[in-house]
């Protein structure tokens, strides 16, 4: 049986979902991290990525080509090998059949399209933008490793995709923000079983939560 995590929007997250992604989400336990933080870590993900996706289809999006989404989910394979793991198996351990890892992989294709045509404007390519990346970041972060310094000239391809990359990233972020400010989002606790009992299942009715209620702008 399942059980609601988080409801947004009043659409529920099932915790087979938290579970998939736990397995196969990119993020990754934090040494020293408590199994119940890390969860949270990825509940919270999993709400942006439903907020992104919900947005995103309002414009109704063309779904990505059958190339695209076989490239996607060699990267993803890619990486699960990288990490010392087999594709195969985390897919079945995460109760995910082939269809789901598919639809799972055009729905991140779908929101990373929209975030690339909405926010493709933003990125700065004037040359205030471009030394402030360098003068601010770059030359402070190799000081501190100890590396050298290379002069502008030789690196200033580099910080312009920086200073564009970063600019897209605070603009998807303050997007993203307003999303979660206007939404109903309901984070349902997993029921603490009583001395002897195992832990409850949770058919018609929730246990208590913390809601988010909608902004009212």
């Amino acid at each position: 049986m399942d059980r609601v995590a988080v409801s947004v929007n009043d659409v529920a997250i099932p915790e087979s979902a938290v579970r998939r992604a736990i397995v196969l989400g990119p993020l990754e336990r934090e040494p020293g991290e408590s199994r119940e933080a890390f969860r949270a870590r990825v509940l919270d993900e999993l709400v942006d990525q439903y907020l992104q996706y919900e947005d995103a289809v309002r414009f109704g999006p063309s779904p990505p080509d059958a190339a695209e989404v076989e490239a996607a989910l060699a990267r993803l394979r890619s990486r699960l090998q990288g990490e010392g793991k087999e594709a195969n198996v985390e897919f079945a351990r995460a109760g995910m059949t082939a269809e789901d890892v598919r639809a799972s992989v055009e729905r991140q294709l779908v929101v990373q399209r929209y975030l690339r045509e909405r926010f493709r404007q933003v990125a700065p390519s004037d040359e205030q933008s471009i030394r402030a990346e360098y003068e601010q970041r770059y030359v402070p972060e190799r000081r501190a490793a100890n590396l050298p310094v290379l002069p502008f000239e030789q690196v200033a391809d580099l910080m312009r995709e920086r200073a564009q990359q970063r600019a897209f990233d605070e603009e998807v972020e303050k997007w993203l923000k307003e999303l979660r400010e206007k939404a109903r989002i309901t984070f349902y606790p997993i029921p603490t079983p009583a001395a002897g009992q195992g832990t409850p299942v949770v058919l018609a009715t929730a246990p208590p939560a913390t809601r988010t209620p909608a902004s009212s702008n």
